[in-house]
């Protein structure tokens, strides 16, 4: 049984931005790139949400190294999945 996923608001401010990044700092082809990615990660999850390994600081939290690039974490719930950030690590965290 497939369950749906879901983004939080977080997870989709985190999508725009890195979308934005990649648009400006890379190239049209990286956004789009990186936008395919994360789909075809959502549709594996979603058929397979205990595929990733669980968070060593909270075990109801997985984490998807997508690549070198890209990691994101979500959640199992009863009938869903949640993703609750993603993590481009090309840019630099807020705050530096």
């Amino acid at each position: 049984m497939e369950l749906t996923v879901e983004l939080s608001e977080r997870a989709r401010r985190d999508i725009e931005q890195i979308a934005d990044y990649l648009a400006q700092n890379w190239s049209e082809r990286i956004k789009i790139d990186f936008l395919l990615a994360l789909t075809e990660q959502m549709k594996l999850i979603s058929k397979m949400p205990y595929l990733y390994k669980a968070s060593q600081k909270q075990a109801n939290i997985r984490e998807c190294v997508m690549n070198k690039h890209v990691v994101f974490y979500y959640r199992v719930l009863d009938t869903s999945i949640e993703i609750i950030t993603i993590r481009n690590t090309r840019q630099k965290p807020e705050g530096f």
